[in-house]
């Protein structure tokens, strides 16, 4: 039996593409890694799609424009890495493949992408389904990787936060060689994201260069948190639970005091699920959120221990994808062969 694995995971951020290929065997090992960008037109539609909701169908248009080039892109992805690690098709035990989230509740969650198609394509067995597969076993679907986060950074008598800054934000509290806790905790670049798309043209903040140029607007800041304040831990959140708070947006705000004011509030919602585990010492990050050194210096300055990413066990952008390839390990979802 092959001993390698491959991830795929594209968040809600739906910006890119993220596959690796690991190893589980004895100790964690990084084989390889590649990422594709999905492009803006992707990023439309697929925001376009989870604005719907459950409204969807499956004869949507743009949902199987999008779902279509999520499939064929996935099987590049694949063939890339396989090639640029002199690997084939029978090097590979399985796929983790996350596909791209369009709704979801704790009863039920739908993702993009073909599992089977990919499964055909390449000759390899894909798992897949993950979080249908882990609601059916009585969880919420959602987050997914505290299993992975355990099984990197548990030690004993440790006590260690590890938080993924996706679309979503999710974190894994560690005590020990145990969960503490595990929770979505709000939004990650969701907010950020469509705010950056939506008045300066941009998918992204790119370092969080126009929110460092804004001031908080504390009347909206503290609606904000006052919308969520009773949004207890563990849950499993969907980016429209964030999204409807954007239509109470005064539109005398200057979109980079808004952008400042949704940084701040990311920032804050981390720092309460911070104190929520007791304020760690060690407090570990990875996701795409990383990336922004506004949002990061932002946290930092609010948790006031210094944060540090997975890079040195993992590239930071490739937790997630590697996370899903230890799920497949783990058979957590629905085999497609």
């Amino acid at each position: 039996m092959s001993k390698y694995f491959i991830g795929i995971m594209t968040g809600t951020s739906a910006d890119a593409l993220d596959g690796c290929i690991v190893s589980f065997e004895k100790e964690f090992s990084l084989k390889g890694s590649h990422t594709i960008d999905l492009g803006k037109s992707y990023k439309e539609k697929y925001e376009k799609c989870i604005r719907n909701g459950h409204k969807i169908t499956n004869d949507s248009n743009d949902l199987l424009k999008i779902e279509n080039e999520l499939t064929k892109k996935t099987v590049h992805l694949i063939n890339k890495l396989l090639r640029n690690t002199n690997m084939s098709s029978k090097d590979i035990h399985a796929i983790g493949f996350s596909g791209q989230t369009i709704f979801h509740t704790v009863k039920k969650s739908y993702q993009i992408g073909n599992p089977q198609k990919i499964s055909d394509n390449l000759n390899i067995d894909v798992i897949s389904d993950f979080r249908n597969f882990d609601i059916s076993k009585g969880g919420m679907g959602a987050p997914l990787i505290p299993e992975f986060h355990k099984y990197i950074y548990s030690e004993d008598d440790k006590k260690k936060l590890i938080i993924n800054i996706g679309g979503i934000s999710n974190g894994t509290y560690l005590d020990g060689n145990k969960i503490g806790a595990a929770s979505d905790i709000g939004p990650g670049n969701c907010l950020i994201d469509f705010v950056a798309n939506k008045y300066f043209n941009k998918s992204y903040d790119k370092n969080g260069y126009e929110s460092s140029r804004g001031n908080i607007d504390m009347k909206f800041l503290n609606f904000l948190i006052g919308k969520t304040s009773k949004m207890i831990y563990p849950r499993s959140d969907d980016k429209n639970d964030y999204y409807v708070l954007l239509n109470k947006i005064d539109n005398k705000i200057m979109p980079n005091d808004l952008l400042r004011t949704l940084t701040e509030f990311t920032a804050e919602k981390i720092k309460e699920f911070y104190l929520f585990c007791n304020k760690p010492n060690e407090v570990i990050f990875h996701g795409g959120g990383t990336k922004n050194n506004f949002l990061m210096s932002t946290i930092n300055n609010k948790i006031n221990v210094d944060v540090k990413t997975t890079d040195g066990e993992i590239p930071s952008q490739y937790a997630e994808a590697a996370a899903f390839a230890y799920l497949a390990f783990l058979k957590k979802g629905k085999l497609f062969n």
